[in-house]
Parts: C-alpha cells; sequence; structure tokens
C-alpha cells in the first residue's frame, strides 16, 4: 500500500506530465508554463493594395507576404488580401489604413506625397538612393525611425516590403532629343518625378496602373512610367508607345511599403512584430531579385522581338533632372524642420556611400563592363 505522501507525490507529477503532451496537440494556441496554460491568440487583418489584381511585381509580392506571414506564424497571423478597388480604390489605402476602415495595405510611399512632402524618402526621390542603399539607410542608419516619427502622426506604421530596384525612364510617343522636347508633354509619372517634369514643361498625371494604356492609346497621355521591362512588357506598353527610356532618374529604386493602423501594430506581441517585420524584409529581397532577373530577360525581349529602340536620355537631360531634384528637395528642407531632419540623415547617408563606391559596387561594375570580353 502506498502512504498518503507517495499518493499525492504521484498523483502531482502525472498532472505534470500531461502539460507538455497538451501543447504540442496544438502548437499555434498555446504556451506551456510550469503551472498553466496560456492562450496564443490568432490575428485576422484586412488587407487592401494599391495594384491592379494579380499583377505581377505588384500585387502578387503582396499575396506572397501574406503567406509567408502566415507561414512564419504558423498561422496564427492571417491576413485577407485585396487588390485595387476590391474594398477600396488604389490611392485610398494611405486614409483606408489610418482610419481602421482597414487594417493593413500594400502600396508605394510616394503616392501620400500630398500628405506630406517628406514621404517619398522612403520609396525613391530622383537622383537618390538605390533599393540596397534605402535598405541600409533604414536598417542600418536611423531611416526607420525617422519614418517611424513621420507616420505616427497618421497613426501608421510602415515597412519596407519590396522594391523594383532602379526602374526606367518611361515610355514615349515621340523621341526625345532635349528638355525642351518635355514642354507640353502628357506624362503619368508620381511623386516628384511629376514634379521635375512639370519643371519642365511637361503635365504630370498620377493614375492608377489599370488606366495606363488605355490612356496611353486614346491620346489622354503622351508618355507614361510605370516600373521595368518585365512588367511594362506584361501591361503592354510596347503596344501602345515607340520610344522606351532609360534608367529612370526618378525612380533609382522604388520602395513598396507594408503599412499597419499603429494602433493595431502597438497592440500586437513583440512575437508578432518580428515575424511580420522578417516577412517583409524576406519580401524585399526576392522582389528585388525577381525585378532584376526578369527585367534582364524582357529587355532582351523587347529588343529582339518586338523591335523596341530602348535608349538612354540625352546627357544633357539627365543633369536637368538631377538639377531640378535638387532643388526641390532643398526648397523643401527650407520650409519644413522635419522635412529637413530626414534630409540631412538621408544626405548624409547617400554621400557616405557615394565615397564608398569609388571602391565597391560602382566602380566593380564598371570595370567588369568595360572588359567583358576577357571573360
Amino acid at each position: 500500500m502506498l502512504n498518503k505522501k507517495k499518493r499525492l507525490f504521484l498523483k502531482k507529477a502525472l498532472i505534470l506530465s500531461s502539460f507538455p503532451f497538451l501543447s504540442s496537440c496544438d502548437n499555434s494556441k498555446n504556451i506551456t508554463t510550469e503551472n498553466n496554460v496560456i492562450p496564443r491568440p490568432y490575428v485576422k487583418l484586412k488587407m487592401a493594395t494599391s495594384f491592379p489584381k494579380n499583377l505581377p511585381g505588384a500585387d502578387i509580392p503582396a499575396q506572397r507576404l501574406v503567406k509567408k506571414i502566415y507561414d512564419m506564424s504558423n498561422g496564427r497571423i492571417k491576413i485577407k488580401h485585396h487588390a485595387a478597388g476590391e474594398l477600396i480604390p488604389a490611392f485610398e489605402v494611405f486614409d483606408a489604413v489610418r482610419s481602421g476602415a482597414i487594417d493593413c495595405g500594400v502600396s508605394a510611399p510616394y503616392y501620400w506625397a500630398s500628405k506630406n512632402k517628406a514621404i517619398p524618402f522612403f520609396c525613391a526621390i530622383p537622383g537618390g538612393m538605390t533599393a540596397k542603399e534605402k535598405f541600409i539607410w533604414l536598417q542600418q542608419s536611423n531611416g526607420q525611425f525617422l519614418w517611424d516619427q513621420l507616420y505616427s502622426l497618421y497613426n501608421l506604421k510602415g515597412l519596407p516590403a519590396g522594391n523594383t530596384g532602379t526602374t526606367m525612364g518611361g515610355w514615349f510617343n515621340k523621341e526625345i532629343n532635349d528638355i525642351k522636347d518635355f514642354k507640353g508633354i502628357k506624362m503619368r509619372i508620381p511623386g516628384m518625378g511629376g514634379e521635375i517634369i512639370n519643371r519642365m514643361g511637361g503635365v504630370a498625371v498620377n493614375i492608377p496602373g489599370s488606366e495606363i494604356i488605355t490612356s496611353l492609346k486614346l491620346g489622354v497621355l503622351d508618355a507614361a512610367e510605370w516600373a521595368g521591362p518585365w512588367p511594362d512588357m506584361i501591361m503592354g506598353f510596347h503596344k501602345v508607345a515607340k520610344f522606351y527610356y532609360g534608367p529612370g532618374i526618378h525612380e533609382p529604386g522604388t520602395l513598396n511599403e507594408f503599412v499597419i493602423n499603429k494602433g493595431i501594430w502597438d497592440s500586437l506581441s513583440l512575437e508578432n512584430k518580428s515575424i511580420i517585420t522578417n516577412a517583409c524584409y524576406a519580401n524585399y529581397l526576392e522582389g528585388l531579385s525577381e525585378y532584376f532577373y526578369k527585367n534582364a530577360k524582357a529587355s532582351r525581349v523587347l529588343k529582339e522581338k518586338h523591335n523596341i529602340k530602348i535608349k538612354n536620355f540625352p546627357k544633357k537631360v539627365i543633369k536637368k533632372m538631377l538639377s531640378l531634384s535638387n532643388e526641390i528637395v532643398l526648397e523643401n528642407a527650407n520650409k519644413d524642420p522635419q522635412y529637413k531632419k530626414i534630409y540631412d540623415s538621408w544626405y548624409d547617408a547617400k554621400k557616405l556611400f557615394n565615397e564608398y563606391h569609388a571602391y565597391s559596387d560602382h566602380e566593380y561594375l564598371n570595370l567588369r563592363i568595360k572588359n567583358s570580353s576577357v571573360t
């Protein structure tokens, strides 16, 4: 016969030994401590993008991000994806997320330049950072901190979730030989790039991607830019415009953001914030890699199969674009202390990167291209 103390000991041991078994039955829901089981709640979010349904390089990467977050959270973070127009129009993502009408979105931050002129620093500035440099500024310097400060004014949190890499300069219905060729031209181009076109005598128009091809075909637009050879060819630009120019001085690396309501973000556990952040980082790298590889292949197809002449802008046009970009950012910096704070950090980082490029990527690529016949 067991005495009373031994029976009590065995009873406790049996109860405690059951906890690991119960936890392993549904690992996504619970975690086990010494004395109890703490529930791990599911997070359900509603997302809208600014891009047409299933558009490669834009809406499809947003869908991949949803899957990454779901997989990395073991199914505990479920995001319902909606493309532009399914819940809200393409250019209403910012206001819908900040108000709580939707929980989160994927878009390009420069669409919100009318809200605050400093926002394009976290998307694309003409003559600014490449995709690699922008991520370094955000992650290694104080770029993300400054972005958080700015977006907190609008009840938002933004994260880098994709990048097109250096874009093309756009499709035109006439050849560009001089700065004067921009006079009177109606061009679809967002952000600061649009302001540059205006100052060169053109008229910048910002319309959703789904409307661009029809507008070019009907003559509502004389020119338009989107991203690069791969997505541009899918959309059919080569069927409605003759001249293709690059690189896109206006967008040296266009960042796509995952933007979430700040109240929701603040309510998330540290674990869930980490999962979403790292999923965004992985999506950024995957998207950038996809763009570069498929742009390179599509560029060859456009030239060899569709007889598209891909040209560089004349040097005087590039010089004018860069000069106007510098003029615009300095004007804004002199008017707004917050803008200047972001600009100073961005400028210092760009200057540092320029100095090192003399011995790094830029110089190496110059040497490799010049000596490409060697290997």
